[in-house]
């Protein structure tokens, strides 16, 4: 199961309002610290880094996670698109990129641990066995896992969202 920003944030939330507590502290509240309130959108460095707020510029959501008195909306569930166009959107590689960044992007990928199974020999993903391809099955898994926020598709500009489905033969993008 794939943990978004927005349900950590909010399951922490939850926790430190509900009075539990931890084993050690039953029945107890605490204050937390949240690392961002608002997107950094002018700070340098990867899409992602400027992106981690709840609230944006103009003081709208980001995403509901149970913090403002009245919610926004009722939260989806992890299997609902946020948007009806989300589910049918894909991160791959842009072809005008080298193969050298789109192998970093691999690395990247599976070194966070994500699932990179597909894309080693013998896996579903594995043919076509070249940079390009296994780069863009890597890319979407980032994409996938992180929410399907189109900054998750950036990887420093060589990425690209696509509403045409990557997916041939056995090989499946979800």
């Amino acid at each position: 199961m794939w943990i978004t920003r927005r349900s950590t944030i909010r399951n922490l939330i939850r926790h430190v309002t509900s009075g539990v507590g931890t084993p050690l502290m039953p029945n107890r509240t605490f204050e937390t610290y949240v690392f961002a309130l608002f997107n950094e959108d002018l700070k340098p460095g990867p899409v992602s880094e400027r992106n981690f707020g709840l609230f944006r510029a103009d003081l709208t959501p980001v995403y509901d996670v149970g913090l403002l008195r009245t919610s926004q909306s009722e939260t989806p569930r992890m299997s609902e698109p946020l948007n009806p166009t989300e589910e049918m959107q894909w991160c791959v590689a842009r072809a005008d990129v080298g193969l050298d960044a789109l192998q970093a992007n691999i690395d990247y990928v599976c070194g966070l641990g994500l699932n990179c199974l597909p894309i080693q020999d013998g896996g579903e993903c594995f043919f076509p066995n070249n940079v390009r391809a296994h780069a863009g099955y890597a890319m979407n898994e980032y994409y996938r896992s992180n929410g399907r926020n189109p900054f998750d598709c950036d990887f420093r500009h060589t990425g690209v969202l696509t509403g045409a489905d990557p997916s041939s033969g056995g090989c499946k993008y979800s």
